[in-house]
């Protein structure tokens, strides 16, 4: 939250971080692909800034990353299949990317995750039935996408859910009872 702006600097992804925090600034550019040797990152959010190119696929190497957060950073989808390896997860929140519309991220071994945010991710297709899964999950907002088909009835299993976000897609059928959550 400062008024750092050009590129960044490949040598940061020559340190030994654990958190890397890049929001509210005016960065430009790619993200450099030596950030693919982040491997102890642990926290990684960048957000509000003007990044250019694609959610880049060496985030598959930081499989210590506990959170993950891409809000309105103007990198561009579809989110890379790697994210799958990021297993550590308990905060994944990606937001407003453009790009090509592409089909729900695999995330079922992430079994940790107690928030999960994909808004406005040109996301199409079926809600993958291993959400109702996610055990810990506390928020789930996936407005903003071209979701199809029915909300998967194993939804209603979820215990500790407290918040579910589905606004603004295609989706059918009776909404699941949820025991404590705002729909």
């Amino acid at each position: 939250m400062n008024n750092f702006s050009g590129v960044l600097p490949p040598q940061l992804g020559n340190l030994p971080l654990e958190r890397m925090l890049l929001t509210s600034n005016n960065f430009t550019g790619e993200l450099p692909d030596t950030f693919g040797n982040l491997t102890t990152l642990k926290d990684f959010r960048v957000g509000d800034s003007h990044f250019s190119g694609q959610i880049p696929d060496f985030i598959k190497n930081w499989t210590n990353l506990e959170k993950l957060l891409i809000q309105a950073s103007g990198l561009t989808g579809p989110i890379p299949s790697g994210i799958s390896l990021l297993t550590k997860l308990t905060d994944l929140r990606i937001t407003d990317l453009s790009g090509p519309e592409a089909t729900f991220p695999r995330l079922e071994k992430m079994t940790g995750m107690k928030t999960l945010m994909l808004r406005s991710c040109n996301i199409v297709g079926q809600l993958p039935t291993y959400l109702g899964d996610l055990t810990k999950l506390k928020t789930l907002d996936l407005s903003f996408n071209k979701l199809t088909g029915k909300i998967p009835s194993n939804f209603d299993a979820l215990p500790e859910v407290e918040y579910i976000f589905l606004t603004e897609n295609l989706l059918t059928g009776p909404v699941p009872t949820l025991k404590k959550a705002s729909v």
